[in-house]
């Protein structure tokens, strides 16, 4: 018999018969040559073609099939026809009967390659019967008879995909398909194609199994979602927490305001002091907190435009030279000549670097002085300024070991530091992110006991001057106005009434957003000054309903006056049809100025906003 002829027990993994010619097609002298080869190790194509073979001569069919061999390590092509066949022992094995197959090189890559491929690739006739599957595809769709529409398990998503590409349109998409194990999401791309044996219309398909992306996928769009309600709910927190403080701090420290215009003796007025000196340290911790919050949020941005270097600096110094005077500290500015006058940067935000730094210099220093130096540093590019600005002071000092985490969150100089000068520990926490924000560094050297030198460094462009605009006059702070004050909380109502009283104007109140609006049909005002959280009805639906009367009062100002400060809450408050913000505590120079522009500018019109 001089075709080859071979038996291949798979359950072994070996074969256990092969005529003359079989040996010679697999280059053995004898079958026990054969049989020491290692047939175990099979590549998972192989094995996926075997399994699908086995299971189809196991229902009687002989299956026909080409296969490639490496006996010497070069290819040899062969046509098989398998069939079931029973052994000695009672068990079943694998015949094959080989015989060459004469294919052209490229054909012969094309057919290797279709089968060791992960992607399944099927053809389907014009009725969805398949008829033809890779091996990939095979073992996914094992059953002869496999429908393209039934592997869906939304059958009508397959009965459109089929509709299209049977009708010359690609139909491609991402697929819930139901095989061999269970449902997995596949990539599919069926297209319009020709049976290359009978040239009938067919659909050749492409498949690939996208479970695991899909699921990382879905994993990271939960985390995703997870992290988004984590933000939502600190904003949130962190906006009532805001509010619940601000309200209580607006009567301490208006109050204490309004006591410090009254005749007292010095032993009043030193616990007076003491009472405006907590309620500004509790303001300073909420306004850290809060800064903290918004940068870590990503809610802080920088804003960029020109400004005078040196009139930022002298700014900077100002704020804190009230603090260091009350200490007796000298306080100290050297700015290197060779400091550009005008920069381009944010002003703000570098100023509330320097003022951190200058005020921590300043709090923890009792003797000596506290120094700003700003240096310019070399940079390759002319049109840049490298600029180093270091506080140096002689206070006490930060112990080595703390040196690693003084810019995190909470942290301090130790302790004992913390019980004597108090703090929350945010400020450089915020001073580090506002550097990195602006793409600088920042650093500190200090030895406990003798004092420190923080510094920062951050590339700004050099900027033209700016001519200072022609000096507007500030609104006069007008006097007689008829002011609506709308809040629940009796003590700010007190509190602000006073503060305009004092001012000169006729001050009505209503104690939630129903009476502001009925006060409004009833009566007219100048301004209206209106908290936003009240019960009955709350300060912003009071200004949609005031804004849609049928009178001239519904141009009438409206300022918010309110606990809540945050950017989005001030933006929403404008975009609801109020025109300003005053927040809590309360500026009582902020407010008057603010109520004199708005009532200015009514005048300027001649009729109500």
């Amino acid at each position: 018999m001089r075709q080859p002829v071979w038996v291949f027990d798979d359950t072994r993994k070996r074969k256990v018969y092969a005529n003359k010619a079989a040996l010679e097609l697999w280059g053995a002298a004898t079958l026990e040559d054969l049989q020491a080869r290692d047939f175990g190790d099979q590549s998972p194509a192989v094995r996926i073609r075997m399994d699908a073979i086995s299971a189809r001569i196991a229902q009687g069919e002989t299956v026909h099939d080409r296969w490639t061999f490496y006996p010497h390590g070069a290819p040899v092509a062969v046509r098989t026809a398998i069939s079931l066949i029973r052994l000695a022992d009672g068990g079943s094995g694998m015949l094959f009967e080989a015989a060459p197959a004469e294919v052209e090189g490229q054909e012969h890559r094309a057919i290797e390659a279709l089968r060791h491929t992960v992607v399944l690739v099927a053809l389907y006739d014009a009725q969805g019967t398949r008829l033809f599957a890779n091996p990939a595809a095979m073992a996914a769709y094992p059953a002869n008879n496999a429908s393209f529409v039934d592997s869906f398990v939304d059958r009508a998503a397959g009965e459109r995909v089929w509709r299209m590409a049977l009708a010359g349109r690609p139909a491609f998409g991402s697929f819930l398909l139901a095989t061999s194990a269970g449902a997995r999401w596949h990539s599919v791309d069926a297209r319009w194609a020709r049976d290359p044996v009978s040239g009938d219309a067919c659909v050749l398909v492409n498949e690939t199994d996208i479970t695991g992306e899909i699921e990382v996928r879905s994993a990271l769009g939960e985390a995703r979602e997870r992290a988004e309600n984590a933000v939502r709910a600190r904003q949130a927190f962190l906006a009532n927490m805001s509010h619940e403080l601000r309200t209580p701090l607006t009567s301490v420290i208006g109050f204490a305001g309004l006591l410090a215009d009254s005749p007292l003796d010095d032993r009043q007025r030193l616990q007076l002091g003491r009472i405006q000196d907590a309620g500004s340290a509790l303001m300073s911790t909420l306004n850290d907190v809060l800064d903290l919050s918004k940068l870590e949020a990503g809610g802080v941005s920088l804003q960029l435009r020109p400004f005078a270097l040196r009139g930022m600096l002298s700014q900077a110094i100002g704020i804190v030279e009230a603090q260091a005077s009350e200490k007796r500290l000298a306080l100290n500015l050297s700015v290197d000549e060779t400091s550009p006058d005008w920069v381009l940067g944010d002003p703000e935000r570098l100023r509330q670097v320097l003022v951190n730094l200058l005020g921590n210099a300043v709090k923890f220093t009792d003797e000596g002085g506290v120094g700003l130096t700003v240096t310019r540093r070399a940079h390759p590019d002319a049109s840049m300024a490298q600029l180093e600005f270091a506080v140096s002071d002689t206070g006490v000092g930060v112990p080595e070991a703390m040196l690693v985490t003084v810019f995190d969150r909470f942290a301090q100089a130790g302790p004992e530091v913390t019980q004597r000068f108090g703090g929350t520990g945010l400020g450089l926490t915020i001073t580090k992110q506002l550097i990195e924000m602006m793409g600088g560094q920042i650093g500190v050297d200090s030895v406990a006991g003798q004092g420190s030198r923080f510094w920062c460094v951050v590339d700004l462009p050099v900027a033209a001057r700016i001519e200072a605009p022609v000096a507007v006059v500030a609104p006069s702070v007008s006097q007689g106005l008829r002011l609506l004050i709308a809040d629940d909380n009796e003590a700010n109502r007190e509190l602000i009434g006073a503060i305009l009283r004092s001012a000169g104007h006729t001050v009505e109140v209503a104690r939630d957003g129903a009476e502001a609006v009925a006060a409004v049909q009833s009566r007219d005002y100048d301004l209206v000054l209106m908290d936003v959280r009240m019960p009955v009805m709350d300060g912003l639906t009071a200004t949609r309903a005031i804004r849609a009367l049928k009178t001239d009062m519904a141009r009438i100002p409206i300022i918010a006056l309110t606990a809540n400060v945050l950017a989005d809450q001030v933006a929403s408050y404008l975009a609801q049809g109020m025109d300003d913000h005053v927040g809590k505590p309360i500026d009582p120079q902020d407010l008057l100025l603010k109520i004199a522009r708005w009532s200015d500018l009514e005048v300027g019109r001649g009729s109500h906003h």
